[in-house]
């Protein structure tokens, strides 16, 4: 054995392992964790029904997620992200009304303060070709209806309780309209937002009718980290007080955001690069906004300070996981899941505060039987 190689072993002093400590950095409780939950409005009694690629995640009527939510709260999870649906009007504001009258009924049996509630808007306004918004007599989506019936999906819910409105990453300045509502009303129901929502064909597994090859032409192209990172700040701008990356496996974008709210600099290197400034050659609004971000740096990064950072697992990443559960068993199943949120978090530099994740109540329910 040669000098060098004797003075390694010393250091080593006989190790032959190349970890460093046997504890984990990362931890999960379900204080961390939000429990989706569709609720078809129309649904009557303690009942469910089974959705398309879904197992173990149905929809569910009123009464069965006032019963549902127990057990949640059982098991530690005080946090839901509600998806009301249901459409027996073409009038979408009386869709609206039905849905609005279905969270009242839930937010009554769990009042403010012991239950938090994100409302996901997404089913009243979803369109057949998998667009979101009003759409014209010829059949062109309708931009000012369409922020209008977003201006009123925040209104109704804010005054019924909810305690945050999700915006979906589809419309322009659908965070700058909600928070303007909230304003007007003087709300202290908070925005999570979508803000890098991409055209990922698998967020859509729970769906009945759609497009093999669905591309609604509102979300961001997958891969275009650019616009991704620049409507992350744009929604800051505009008034989120949560930044919601889906699919959560974006664990890039949960860095990129945490360093965002972290360091102003970070922010200045980005918004003075020249991809975004090639980005931002056609789109005036957007390119003022970023000008006056960069002139009031200071004032921004004060409101970046505020901003929290959550992840969402989507259906297509739900579904991989139950089909390891049918193939390999509940203990391998938890051990893939409880990667990825550890993952997500370590991404996220440990400031993560929200995981949104059908699993929610499956894996806290194994973490329980596990210990």
């Amino acid at each position: 054995m040669t000098n060098s190689l004797k003075d390694v072993s010393q250091i080593q002093l006989g190790r032959t392992s190349r970890r460093l400590t046997q504890e984990y950095e990362v931890s999960i409780h379900p204080a961390k964790l939000s429990q989706p939950i569709d609720v078809d409005i129309y649904l009557n009694g303690n009942t469910t029904r089974q959705m398309k690629n879904m197992d173990g995640y149905p929809f569910r009527s009123v009464e069965n997620t006032i019963e549902l939510i127990k057990e949640l709260k059982s098991y530690g999870i005080h946090s839901i992200t509600l998806r009301l649906i249901g459409k027996l009007s073409e009038d979408i504001y009386q869709v609206l009304n039905d849905h609005i009258q279905a969270f009242k009924t839930i937010r009554d049996n769990y009042p403010l303060g012991t239950l938090h509630i994100t409302v996901d808007p997404f089913h009243i306004g979803l369109n057949d070709d998998g667009t979101w918004g009003i759409k014209n007599s010829t059949g062109q989506l309708d931009y000012q209806a369409t922020i209008e019936l977003i201006s009123t999906i925040a209104s109704h819910f804010a005054k019924e309780g909810a305690d945050s409105i999700l915006t979906l990453g589809r419309i322009d300045a659908e965070v700058e309209v909600t928070k303007k509502e909230l304003e007007k009303i003087g709300s202290n129901t908070t925005i999570t937002s979508f803000s890098q929502n991409t055209e990922t064909k698998n967020a859509y597994m729970y769906l009945e009718h759609t497009p093999a090859h669905l591309d609604t032409g509102q979300k961001i192209l997958v891969g275009n980290v650019t616009e991704m990172n620049l409507y992350t700040l744009i929604d800051i701008y505009d008034g989120t007080d949560t930044i919601i990356v889906k699919p959560i496996e974006n664990f890039h974008l949960l860095t990129n955001t945490s360093l965002f709210l972290k360091d102003k600099y970070n922010i200045i290197d980005f918004l003075t690069s020249d991809k975004v400034k090639q980005t931002l050659t056609h789109h005036p609004c957007l390119k003022e906004k970023v000008l006056n971000i960069l002139f009031n740096i200071d004032d921004f990064f004060d409101k970046c300070k505020l901003v929290k950072i959550g992840g969402y697992t989507v259906s297509g990443t739900y579904y991989l996981q139950k089909n390891f559960e049918k193939t390999k068993g509940q203990d391998f199943t938890f051990s893939v899941i409880d990667e990825l949120l550890k993952n997500a978090i370590s991404a996220s530099n440990f400031s993560i505060s929200t995981i949104i994740d059908r699993n929610a109540l499956w894996y806290v329910k194994q973490m329980a039987r596990q210990n």
